[in-house]
């Protein structure tokens, strides 16, 4: 049955553009989904993140069912709806400083929110230019896609007023060997020259720590030391919360890790409950800035999706505690396991996380680094696959293997997981002749 459904898929749909997991999924619950043949599997890509609080939380369906059965059509900017509400005043809640952050709108993607920052950016400081990091990802639009690499060869150069800044990525920089505070000190004045040429800078744009990138994590004291440059010559920093935000790294903001505050701060994924959804947050004084008719979205902030944010935010906040618990848990119990493989596989370079959203760079040689890419696709798309894990390749090189399963995931789950890679590294070593 699926392999018919499948040659119908290719049939109609445009599959070049994504490596997808060819399967048909038919039901999903916790941390695992069934496909149409009854088939089981782990899900710790949690579908590129956004389910979790797990799929089908207590008490979600529901919700969305309630609203449908009332409100369909429209969006929440020519009417507004309790569900809109309802859904910034819990965002706003996940935030300490309600001075720094207390203006809110909604989108319906990560791109959208990005290019919306943009805008409120150059609104408020009126300067022009943007800068983004080498290896960074705020979506696939025509714009956030040129801006991150992706396929801007065969797409077209970078818009006028775009500036790609070098990323502190230790484990293949010339610097690995020195301490990390120094290492960002090396990058944040290499960093302060390319501003000092560019007076019209309005703003630079990061995640706190990169996800398609191939969860990077910069050194702690990078963003506090950025921030600082970026003050001085009147640049904002707006910060790509959409993969780390709402609990991933095991704080409920990524930046939190990194002794910083952004000046604007983007969300979705996490906080969504699966429906399309972003919010864009700061202050009142950078929120002013903008003008009527400047936004508009014919679905945006509808009251069906903000009833499901809504809904998973302060699901979130009732169960916090323990959730971030799991997280920052299960996030060190993970390290520890896939650590423990690492010195088992001479395909492992590197294993690197905080929380749950961990990386495992595979290599063809640990001395060169080079890129184990073909490797890592097989891995996700096929190998771990057949044996019942679904995980996602990232990486500047496609070489690594992004771990992030829900916050609900357990030692058990874990293991599950880990043994199952632990087979497909065998069998990649195997043949590739890695050793």
């Amino acid at each position: 049955m699926m392999e018919s459904l499948l040659k119908e898929i290719d049939k109609y749909l445009m599959t070049n553009l994504y490596p997808s997991h060819r399967i048909f999924v038919k039901k999903a619950e916790g941390v695992y989904l069934y496909d149409i043949e009854g088939n089981r599997y782990l899900d710790f890509m949690t579908v590129v993140t956004t389910a979790t609080l797990g799929h089908n939380f207590k008490g979600l369906g529901d919700e969305i069912k309630r609203v449908v059965d009332n409100i369909v059509a429209g969006n929440g900017y020519n009417f507004y709806t309790e569900e809109l509400l309802n859904a910034a005043r819990n965002v706003i809640k996940l935030f300490d400083d309600n001075i720094m952050y207390n203006k809110i709108h909604f989108k319906l993607s990560g791109s959208e929110g990005i290019e919306l920052a943009i805008k409120l950016s150059k609104r408020f400081n009126k300067k022009s230019n943007i800068a983004m990091f080498m290896g960074g990802y705020h979506g696939r639009t025509y714009l956030t896609g040129l801006y991150h690499g992706i396929r801007r060869k065969e797409y077209g150069p970078l818009p006028p007023g775009v500036i790609i800044l070098p990323f502190p990525y230790k484990y293949r920089s010339k610097f690995e060997e020195i301490k990390e505070e120094e290492y960002a000190k090396i990058i944040v004045e290499e960093i302060e020259q390319y501003i000092k040429n560019n007076s019209d800078l309005s703003c630079v744009i990061s995640e706190p720590i990169q996800g398609i990138g191939g969860i990077v994590i910069p050194p702690s004291n990078f963003f506090s030391l950025l921030n600082k440059v970026l003050k001085e010559y009147g640049a904002l920093l707006i910060m790509d919360e959409i993969q780390t935000g709402m609990g991933r790294t095991g704080k409920i903001w990524g930046f939190e890790n990194f002794d910083t505050k952004p000046d604007i701060v983007v969300a979705a994924k996490g906080m969504t409950g699966g429906l399309p959804a972003s919010a864009v947050i700061t202050r009142g004084e950078i929120a002013s800035s903008m003008q009527l008719n400047d936004e508009h979205s014919t679905f945006g902030a509808s009251a069906i999706i903000m009833a499901a944010v809504a809904y998973s935010v302060s699901y979130f906040l009732k169960n916090k505690e323990n959730l971030l618990d799991n997280v920052n848990k299960m996030g060190e119990y993970s390290l520890k396991r896939l650590k423990e493989l690492q010195e088992e596989h001479p395909i492992i370079g590197e294993v690197r996380g905080k929380g749950l959203l961990i990386g495992i760079e595979l290599v063809k040689n640990r001395k060169t680094k080079e890129p184990a890419s073909k490797e890592t696709s097989d891995i996700c798309l096929n190998k771990a696959l057949k044996k019942g894990l679904l995980v996602v390749p990232s990486g500047w090189y496609g070489n690594v293997i992004r771990f992030a399963p829900p916050f609900i995931v357990t030692r058990e789950q874990i293991d599950e997981a880990v043994d199952i890679l632990d087979k497909c590294f065998y069998e990649a070593e195997k043949e590739s002749k890695i050793q």
